[in-house]
């Protein structure tokens, strides 16, 4: 005999009638929504390829001087009339931003002034008074891109701003726009330079035509060690030689980033008055500093050094000692020859094996 329950069907029925009901709807919701989708997508293409065609002609009318003032209004207006909507203005700043960088010449100016006549300054600016550090980088990206310069006393105040992608901007704001005198942002910096930054900054001071004339020396002053390593690198990579006497004071700067930085720069550079400073206080240095005074002996030792290198030879680092015998074999083989051969340092040892093979003893 079958039992049934005739409450717990009619609850199981009208569950799978609700979930059909859902499912089709669902299904019908998500065909609206891509049809929407695609609607949407076809008529930013055609309003893209509108404001192109317009911007066009607007640029062609300016260098050509034909029927300016009527189409050149026309055009205006429907452009300030599409920047007064928010998805709308998009399109027409991403077209600016791209033609921007496909033409040059008194184009470029004509296009600098139709985007503050239509608002996109305007709007560009506002940016930077959003609470969004985001909304604030696009603003400072956008003045950046359209070179306006005007603005830069609203950018300045963002060249320590606790986000990195903002102070990113600004700083590149102010060196593509204003070139080696953009450097100056330097004086206020508080915050670090990542590596990320430094590498962005210097690729950029690299396009300059006119490197020669940076002036770096009050930077390598500086009370911020970021700074101060940032322009070290400047100075390594552009050749500022006439930085030597900075340097030198430098290798004892009281923070040993900058000190083993300086170094590097030091030992690139072949600067021979370094040397006899760092011996006159070997025992003061780092170990690291240590290290890299003897890859500068590498480049510039004489024979005067050997009695400091003497004292090294058998040192507890094996790269002081590998260095201080490899340097020695190098400026006097005399005294090399004298040496010891065999010690109880197994360490010693082996270099000596190695210098000599490499010699062909």
């Amino acid at each position: 005999m079958i039992i049934r329950f005739p409450l717990v069907e009619n609850v199981i029925w009208t569950l799978v009638i609700v979930l059909i009901v859902v499912i089709v709807v669902l299904v019908i919701y998500l065909k609206v929504l891509r049809n929407d989708i695609r609607n949407i997508e076809a008529k930013k293409i055609q309003y893209t390829a509108k404001i192109e065609q317009l911007l066009v002609k607007y640029l062609y009318l300016e260098e050509h001087q034909e029927n300016y003032c009527k189409d050149q209004k026309d055009i205006i207006d429907t452009f300030k009339i599409g920047v007064k909507n928010s998805r709308k203005r998009r399109i027409i700043n991403y077209t600016f931003l791209k033609l921007s960088q496909q033409i040059s010449g008194n184009m470029i100016n004509i296009m600098r002034e139709l985007y503050d006549e239509i608002g996109l300054f305007k709007f560009a600016v506002n940016k930077l008074k959003s609470r969004n550090w985001n909304i604030i980088a696009l603003g400072i990206r956008d003045l950046r891109q359209f070179e306006v310069k005007k603005v830069s006393n609203l950018v300045e105040k963002f060249v320590n701003h606790n986000k990195e992608e903002v102070r990113r901007e600004a700083h590149l704001y102010f060196l593509e726009l204003f070139e080696f005198e953009g450097l100056n942002f330097l004086d206020n910096l508080k915050l670090p330079l990542s590596e990320w930054d430094q590498i962005e900054l210097l690729l950029e001071i690299e396009k300059f035509d006119n490197q020669n004339i940076l002036e770096v020396d009050k930077w390598l002053k500086s009370d911020n060690i970021y700074v101060i390593l940032f322009i070290l690198n400047i100075v390594k990579i552009f050749n500022k030689l006439e930085t030597k006497n900075i340097l030198l004071e430098l290798i004892f700067h009281k923070n040993e980033v900058v000190r083993l930085k300086t170094l590097d720069v030091v030992i690139h550079f072949e600067i021979i008055e370094a040397k006899d400073l760092l011996i006159n206080n070997y025992d003061k240095l780092s170990l690291k500093e240590k290290v890299l005074l003897f890859k500068l002996l590498e480049k510039v030792a004489t024979q005067n050094d050997v009695p400091f290198l003497l004292n090294y030879i058998t040192d507890t680092n094996f790269e002081i000692k590998s260095k201080a015998l490899f340097i020695l074999r190098k400026i006097d083989e005399t005294v090399y020859e004298n040496l010891e051969k065999v010690l109880e340092d197994v360490d010693y040892n082996r270099i000596i094996k190695f210098l000599d093979y490499q010699y062909g003893v």
